[in-house]
This record gives structure tokens, sequence and C-alpha cells, in this order.
């Protein structure tokens, strides 16, 4: 226990020395494959510890992996927001985009609105993979937050490897036969 105790200090100590913080704002996606090099982002918008609502956020699309990007966000949350897309343009190298404003309150702490989707063309190999974005004050168009996009399975992928973790060190005998911890150990003059 003492040495599971001394990692996780070591960690946030490790953390804070790079200068990690917690985030204020998270957005999750989930992909799917709609087939024929079509795929559809769906994310979840979280504010975290944000003091201002989330009231306007914008997701990057790399102009060399996506195209023809479309709207696909349900109702809700499609009526209390204003979707738009830019598309990715490969000529001048600009990205794309995706942002959506608040039309009313917006997201405020520890709130989560699910269901904000977009279709498209991927053109890179594999799996699209995660995308930069930005919270923005609707005011001052001022980027107040900004992040990478969370695949949905990193947290279950995560709890499954802590669990295990846990379970290991709980184990009452190694394969190899040795006592553990948890049994009561033997000295040589008591065998």
């Amino acid at each position: 226990m003492k040495r599971q105790i001394f990692a996780a200090v070591v960690f946030v100590f490790f953390l804070t020395a790079v200068g990690y913080s917690v985030p204020k704002t998270e957005i999750r996606y989930q992909t799917s494959d709609l087939g024929s090099g079509r795929w559809q982002y769906t994310y979840d918008v979280t504010n975290i510890s944000l003091t201002a609502p989330i009231e306007e956020f914008t997701i990057w699309f790399d102009f060399g992996l996506y195209k023809n990007l479309a709207i696909q966000t349900l109702d809700p949350p499609a009526s209390n927001w204003s979707e738009i897309v830019i598309q990715p343009e490969p000529v001048l190298q600009d990205d794309g985009a995706y942002d959506a404003k608040a039309l009313n309150l917006g997201i405020g702490i520890g709130q989560t609105v699910s269901g904000f989707a977009v279709s498209f063309d991927w053109l890179g190999v594999g799996q699209p993979g995660a995308q930069f974005y930005e919270i923005i004050d609707p005011v001052t168009y001022q980027t107040i937050d900004s992040g990478w996009t969370i695949p949905e399975p990193a947290t279950f992928i995560l709890f499954c490897l802590s669990g295990a973790a846990l379970c290991r060190g709980r184990k009452q005998r190694t394969e190899d036969g040795r006592k553990t911890r948890d049994e009561p150990r033997t000295t040589d003059d008591e065998i």
C-alpha cells in the first residue's frame, strides 16, 4: 500500500513539474464508420470547471484528412445551438471547422451536452482520431480554453487497467507458488 501511495505522489509531482493542469473543459468523441470512406464523429461537451458557461466551441478538421463535412446533430441539442461547418481547403491548406454557438444559456459548470455530430469523408489511414478544439467567448471571439478531443473508450480502458492493477496486488499466490504479503509468513525455524 505504501508503494502505491508513493507512486501516486510521485506521479502528481511529475504532472505538476511539467506544468500539467487539470482541464477546465472536455470534449469526448465517438467514431462511427458509415461505409465507403464516410465516418461520423459524435461529441459530448463538458464544462468541468470553467467559470463562465460554454457558449461557443470550435472543433478543427485538418485539411489533408477530412472533406465533405456535414452536420448530423439531432434534436436535442440541435434546437438549442446554432451550428456551422467550414470545409477544409486543400489548395490554401486551411483546416475545416465545426462551430456551435448556444442559443440559450450554454453549458454550466458540471454539465454535459451530448449529441453534437458531424459526418465526413476520411482521407487518412486507419480510423479518425483526436482533434484540436477551442472554447470561444462569443462576444470577444477570444479563446478561453482549448485542448484535444478524447475518444470515448479511453475511460473504459483506463478503468480496466486500474482494476487489473488492484486485483494483481490482492492475488493470494503468485504463479510460481511464493506466498504474498496477504498470507502469513513463516521463518526458516518454523518449517
